[in-house]
């Protein structure tokens, strides 16, 4: 349920006479967010400089073009190639892994984050108008912002990333586009929530901007696109990752409530938002292989195509689940080859559903008519002659390119249909 946390502030002053010292200290921890404090400031980060340099972002990047081998499944019927890898960036010594990409209007979006305790980002974009030759065209470092989810304006003019910081936590860094899609130097930085850790996903829909945080004290946040002042709010544990079927009022958007009991929220894009909340029960997302205190707080995402209402959950050692949004009926399941990987990531185009799945690497899958199980196409487990000791996290595809994340020892790689 959609909270207005600025009209409830307001209320409260007309009845704060009738409060005891105790509950004004507990309303000013809660309705922190209409302070001065969470308020926008302008950042520009001496530390980094965004590179367009091409002989530079030249070096960053390998070009293979050759044919992919896929193992364990239906592997003759798919023709994939390695088109190209993208070392991972490092930040303050540190070296980055992948956590997602967009693609828009044959520009794929790639954002990064130091794992672990520390902080640190980078974005960088390619231009795939040429599906064998994608194009480096900037890379943007952070050395304070953790990279998690990225979106662009519907108009072109704004990118929004979701990220995290040691001073900030949960945060939403705003910079203009110039007419070439160039980002600014000088950014807007946000602070989500009240105590949320870290922002891992936005999507920007008709007048407002909806951003994911969490996993502790976070849940799904609106904000006016216009001045980016708070819009309201739906609070949650375990909120992960956001995504939608498109960008005018009435598509949808969906967050993730992961845990245990995992459910998935579906919301209305425009300000009638709370008439047409669903939540649809989903299941258990649970990872194995990682410290009994990670069990619920690994990677998980959804996936949503424009103009559709299947969204794919990437379900950890469950595997992945598709329901449909409107009614939250099971359309697909794909979990036959998780013995011990973990579903972090799921994308899906005409041809394939593409599952990224940890330890056990790419999975390629193909529904059967009639058949809620996906089939197995086969498994990639990266580049031939390459030892890849990282897990496969990430995956996204646009019907030809599919940018494949293999952690911070594996880097970004870039396949082609």
């Amino acid at each position: 349920m959609w909270i207005d946390r600025c009209e409830i502030n307001n209320l409260i002053k007309l009845n704060l006479m009738k409060r005891n010292i105790l509950t004004l200290l507990a309303i000013v921890a809660l309705f922190a967010a209409c302070s001065k404090d969470e308020t926008t400031t302008a950042t520009d980060d001496k530390n980094v400089a965004l590179i367009t340099d091409k002989a530079t972002l030249n070096k960053m990047i390998t070009y293979v073009n050759e044919p992919i081998t896929l193992t364990g499944g239906l592997k003759a019927t798919a023709s994939i190639d390695l088109v190209a890898i993208l070392q991972s960036p490092t930040i303050n010594g540190v070296k980055l892994s992948a956590t997602s990409t967009i693609i828009r209007n044959n520009i794929a979006y790639v954002t990064f984050h130091e794992r672990g305790n520390g902080f640190g980002g980078a974005l960088v974009a390619f231009d795939v108008t040429n599906p064998a030759v994608p194009l480096l065209q900037y890379y943007y470092p952070f050395s304070e912002y953790d990279i998690n989810a990225s979106d662009i304006s519907a108009d072109g003019s704004k990118m929004y990333l979701a990220g995290g910081s040691n001073k900030k936590g949960a945060v939403l860094l705003v910079c203009d586009l110039d007419g070439a899609g160039i980002p600014s130097i000088g950014y807007t930085v946000l602070k989500i929530g009240v105590d949320a850790p870290s922002a891992n996903g936005v999507v920007q829909g008709g007048n407002w901007i909806y951003v994911s945080a969490g996993h502790s004290n976070g849940g799904l946040f609106a904000f006016k696109k216009a001045d980016l002042a708070p819009a309201g709010e739906d609070l949650y544990e375990g909120a992960s990752f956001s995504a939608a079927n498109g960008r005018a009022i009435g598509d949808r958007h969906v967050a993730l409530e992961g845990g245990d009991v995992a459910q998935l929220h579906v919301y209305t894009i425009g300000s009638d938002d709370p008439a047409g909340e669903a939540i649809w029960p989903i299941g258990s997302i649970s990872h194995q292989g990682v410290e009994p205190e990670n069990e619920y707080h690994g990677k998980g995402t959804v996936y949503l195509k424009d103009g559709s209402d299947v969204c794919y959950i990437a379900m950890g050692q469950y595997g992945m689940k598709a329901i449909d949004i409107t009614n939250g009926n099971l359309v697909y399941t794909a979990t036959g080859m998780i013995t011990y990987g973990n579903t972090n990531a799921v994308s899906a185009d005409d041809d394939y559903v593409y599952m990224a799945n940890g330890a056990q690497g790419l999975g390629v899958y193909e529904p059967v008519v009639g058949d809620t199980e996906l089939s197995l196409v086969g498994v990639w487990d990266g580049h031939e002659g390459v030892n890849m000791p990282a897990s496969c996290n990430f995956v996204m595809s646009n019907g030809v390119n599919m940018f494949v994340a293999f952690g911070k020892e594996g880097g970004l790689t870039i396949l082609s249909k």
